[in-house]
């Protein structure tokens, strides 16, 4: 019964410790998706800046066909 015991608090600090070590994890990967996510922002607006002066150059061209 005593060795039962014990093996059961070694397991459960054993799982404790996981515990521990997945919140950390968790929170380094809730950080990383927050990062990426405003560098995600950041490239759309990028790009929406960029195919508006696409789009201003095409219509320059378009004008000096005609």
């Amino acid at each position: 019964m005593e060795h039962s015991i014990e093996k059961l608090e070694r397991r459960v600090a054993e799982l404790i410790k996981l515990a521990e070590s997945m919140n950390r994890d968790n929170e380094v990967l809730r950080n990383d998706q927050r990062m990426l996510r405003q560098e995600f922002k950041a490239l759309q607006e990028k790009n929406k800046i960029a195919r508006g002066r696409v789009e201003q150059i095409v219509a320059r061209l378009r004008s000096l066909e005609t």
